[in-house]
């Protein structure tokens, strides 16, 4: 018995401003997701290959940029109240990038957590630590030996964890802002618009390329 054609699958398309030509937008949820985590590689997953690596390129570099220029500090979580921390405003634009706003997720989970040290012990997307903040002694090691910032003598053993007491107040984000100066607000601009640039980029992938409202035969634009 012969089995019967499987119905067709349907396909979500696009019709590009440019030429009029259909783009086939594949999986517009998955692109979607795929581009908020890294710009451009949504439109990768459509086969949009010369669109996504232009995205990913301009962003990538931009966030680079930002991360070079504040010695890798612009990004972290921040946000909790009454607990000393300041609330880190710059990171609602920084979420806009998943690769970024996961892992300052991630650290700033781990170094308030039972462990008092981020993934590995490395420094990288985790928040300053405030004046009194208890650490694991692996992580105060870390800070010790390569962060330019910090030295042994800022931490103080008690009770089998090591707490941050270092001669300057504010906690690091002070030391950081007093050694980097404009570069780490610099590199925090250049993340925060590489985030809410690529908003766009999200939206592009779910939905295609954007156009131009179409005039009606007066010459007026549509309500």
């Amino acid at each position: 018995m012969a089995r019967s054609a499987s119905p067709p699958v349907s396909r979500i398309v696009a019709v590009s401003p440019d030429d009029g030509s259909a783009i086939d937008l594949r999986n517009p949820a998955l692109a979607a997701l795929l581009s908020w985590l890294v710009p451009g590689l949504g439109q990768l997953y459509q086969r949009r290959f010369f669109k996504g690596g232009i995205l990913m390129a301009a962003l990538l570099a931009t966030v680079v940029a930002g991360l070079v220029v504040s010695d890798g500090k612009a990004v972290f979580y921040e946000w909790r109240r009454g607990s000393g921390r300041q609330t880190r405003w710059a990171f609602l634009g920084q979420v806009g990038i998943g690769g970024l706003a996961i892992p300052s997720l991630i650290q700033t989970s781990l170094l308030d957590g039972s462990r008092r040290q981020p993934l590995l012990a490395l420094p990288w997307f985790a928040p300053p630590l405030l004046n009194g903040q208890e650490v694991s002694e692996a992580y105060a090691r870390r800070l010790a030996d390569h962060d330019p910032d910090i030295d042994a003598s800022d931490f103080r053993r008690q009770k089998g964890v090591f707490r941050f007491e270092p001669d300057q107040t504010g906690g690091q984000i002070s030391i950081w802002q007093k050694r980097l100066g404009r570069s780490f607000d610099i590199g925090t601009l250049y993340t925060v618009l590489a985030g809410l640039l690529n908003l766009l980029v999200i939206y592009d992938a779910w939905a295609g390329p954007m156009h131009r409202a179409e005039e009606d035969p007066d010459g007026e634009s549509p309500d």
